[in-house]
């Protein structure tokens, strides 16, 4: 399986097929919004930006490497730049996604 590779936030949400008009450090973005069709499958990417993914009302499975995280309802994960990653969403109610930079911490 191919990985992409996610330099700036907005390569994430160009290959989620969602645009922006200039670069971007940070966003919150509410997950039933970009993903309006469950079950969803993201591909396996590596970013340089920092995430979140907070799961109010949902499931699914958080890939991170070599591991496996099924995630519920209640949920939090943070990823750090670097990781090779994915998801896949069976139930998405109320959840988001947090993304920044590291020049927005700077």
């Amino acid at each position: 399986m191919e990985i992409k590779v996610h330099h700036k936030i907005t390569d994430l949400y160009k290959t989620l097929g969602l645009s922006f008009e200039h670069d971007i450090d940070f966003t919150i973005l509410s997950i039933p919004d970009i993903h309006p069709h469950i079950p969803f499958e993201s591909p396996k990417l590596r970013a340089d930006y920092f995430s979140f993914i907070l799961t109010k009302d949902g499931s699914g499975v958080y890939y991170l490497d070599d591991n496996k995280f099924p995630f519920n309802s209640r949920t939090i994960y943070f990823t750090n730049p670097g990781h090779i990653k994915s998801y896949e969403l069976h139930e998405s109610n109320d959840s988001f996604i947090i993304t920044l930079s590291e020049n927005f911490l700077r």
